[in-house]
């Protein structure tokens, strides 16, 4: 990205900085004085432009879809204008009558010149129990965890950069979570969704160059309209990130079961993908960081619901999603050397500069056999078949630069990044 790129998102994001630097981690506060505190990241942008919860908002709240924002700019949707609560937010809510809990936003999409909405409606029962419904028009994307979403908004409009593929998503949702006890959550849904492939609609950005005009991926290679029905199940432990001691660790199992019950799909397959994210704080000023992550897809999938690896937040010395399969094994190793403080409660804040060293190491690929059984298919991998990058990289508490480069094994090329996010 050009230096004036870079000065433009600094001052974007020291907007959006001084709009949220008085907010509390309400989950951090509650237990602050407790036999366990919440364990929160924030060494980079893990914000969206108005709430806390973007960077790890793949262990919040349960909900079929992928995370929504109600504002948001991208090479589909051009500048999206929508009012309402943001669905990065594990914990909003926009209006509660008689303990219901109603939540959802509504705008329009000046690049796909429609109007999109998700809405979304739970009753609580205690703590520990929750019933709710979804409906929704919207486009969204899978990518999310690659990049956050806030982060992939600034890049698209100052420097030309969209690293996220999109969809359009219509349907609803029919959903329940119960907490077991303080560390565990399961949850499922019945889903009826029509998928459709989006088209390009902007290359515009302040600066010229990027990747914003490039075209976004049909859904499959034969079709572009799509229905399923599904059921959706969710396991997670200390999915929060309560911690006590050096170690927090989170548990994420997530399944996609199209191939159940009779139903009658355009495709019939189920996915499951599991994630752990480790850190171990060796002490006040060096953290170490793992994240662990596989997919399993049987049945045939359409192409858009396949893993993808390569590029930003994965394996970031190849090139953008190089390596695609129904099996996937992703392991990103990270170690921090930082000026810590709130560190004994559990609040991870950099002071200053810091240095990372990280490697990341990769595999997918398809798998031609019929079986149903998801540890299928990894009967033939072989640690050799694994991609390696091998990278440092320098950062403040708001934007990091990285290097990375493959190592033996490894095809890929020496890499420059700007980022605003963690990567886990």
């Amino acid at each position: 990205m050009k230096q004036i790129s870079f000065l433009a998102c600094l001052a974007v994001i020291m907007f959006s900085s001084s709009s949220t630097a008085q907010n509390v981690n309400m989950d951090q506060l509650n237990n602050r004085h407790s036999k366990y505190v919440v364990f929160n990241q924030g060494n980079s942008l893990n914000f969206d432009l108005f709430n806390d919860h973007e960077s790890d908002n793949e262990f919040g709240s349960y909900r079929f879809l992928p995370t929504s924002q109600s504002l948001r700019y991208n090479r589909v949707d051009a500048f999206f204008f929508g009012i309402g609560s943001d669905f990065t937010d594990p914990n909003s809510d926009i209006l509660n009558i008689g303990g219901l809990d109603f939540d959802g936003f509504a705008g329009y999409s000046t690049g796909q010149k429609d109007w999109q909405y998700r809405a979304e409606v739970s009753k609580p029962f205690s703590n520990s129990f929750m019933i709710g419904g979804e409906l929704r028009n919207s486009s969204t994307t899978n990518d999310y965890w690659r990049s956050g979403l806030s982060e992939n908004t600034i890049s698209s409009l100052v420097a030309g950069y969209d690293y996220h593929d999109y969809y359009k998503s219509e349907g609803y949702s029919i959903f329940s979570e119960a907490k077991v006890g303080k560390f565990i959550s399961v949850a499922g849904s019945y889903n009826y969704t029509k998928y459709s492939t989006l088209l390009t609609s902007t290359d515009y950005s302040f600066f010229d160059g990027g990747n914003i005009g490039r075209i976004n991926p049909a859904i499959d290679a034969n079709t572009d309209l799509i229905t399923q029905e599904s059921i959706g199940l969710h396991l997670g432990i200390n999915k929060k990130g309560y911690t006590k001691g050096i170690l927090t660790s989170k548990f994420l199992l997530e399944a996609e079961l199209s191939d159940a019950l009779n139903f009658k799909n355009d495709f019939s397959y189920n996915r499951f993908e599991i994630t752990s994210q480790n850190y171990i704080k060796i002490d006040r000023n060096t953290l170490f960081k793992v994240r662990m992550m596989a997919g399993s897809i049987t049945g045939t999938a359409p192409d858009f619901k396949n893993f993808a690896l390569g590029g930003i937040g994965t394996l970031r010395a190849a090139g953008y999603k190089s390596f695609v399969g129904d099996r996937m094994l992703l392991s990103n190793t990270e170690i921090v050397f930082g000026d810590f403080w709130e560190f004994d409660r559990g609040n991870l804040e950099i002071e200053g500069l810091y240095i990372s060293m990280f490697l990341d190491s990769g595999w997918s690929d398809f798998v031609d056999n019929n079986s149903k059984d998801p540890f299928s298919g990894f009967g033939s991998f072989s640690f050799s078949d694994l991609t390696h990058n091998l990278g440092a990289g320098i950062g403040t508490g708001i934007v990091r630069f990285e290097v990375a480069t493959p190592v033996a094994g490894s095809d890929g090329f020496t890499s420059l990044w700007i980022r605003l996010n963690p990567t886990f």
